[in-house]
């Protein structure tokens, strides 16, 4: 059974948008818009505003959906030590880690289980995008 990536919507004005996917995506990374019109996996650090969040794995040149909006409950794929209620930011490897004070801020890290220490995998984040 696949992991859910999106836990809750909470009403909030989300959208799943079908974009083309510019080489292979995961679900559950950021997502970025290249030159091209095509979405990637996000590899930069810090400062990347992300379009949206890839709801579902694909390989490149099929079409990925992408998960857009604010206030939105998502399990992302983390990296690093985060506790509850630190701020999150996109890495260079395109999980999400603690933001720095340089950041483009993306959410929030919420994960019912507590802080995130270690190795990347999914976590629960409140997604402002």
């Amino acid at each position: 059974m696949a992991t859910e990536i999106l836990v809750n919507d909470g009403g909030a004005p989300a959208r799943i948008l079908p974009f083309t996917a510019g080489s292979a995506i995961t679900a559950g990374y950021a997502l970025q818009m290249g030159g091209d019109g095509e979405v990637d996996t996000i590899a930069a650090a810090d400062n990347v505003h992300p379009v949206g969040v890839a709801l579902t794995t694909v390989s490149a040149g099929e079409i990925a959906s992408v998960i857009t909006g604010k206030g939105v409950v998502l399990n992302m794929m983390c990296s690093g030590t985060i506790g509850k209620g630190d701020h999150v930011a996109t890495l260079a490897d395109g999980n999400l880690g603690p933001a720095s004070s340089s950041a483009v801020s993306v959410g929030i890290y919420i994960d019912p289980s507590g802080a995130h220490s270690g190795a990347a995998s999914m976590q629960q984040v409140l997604w402002f995008g």
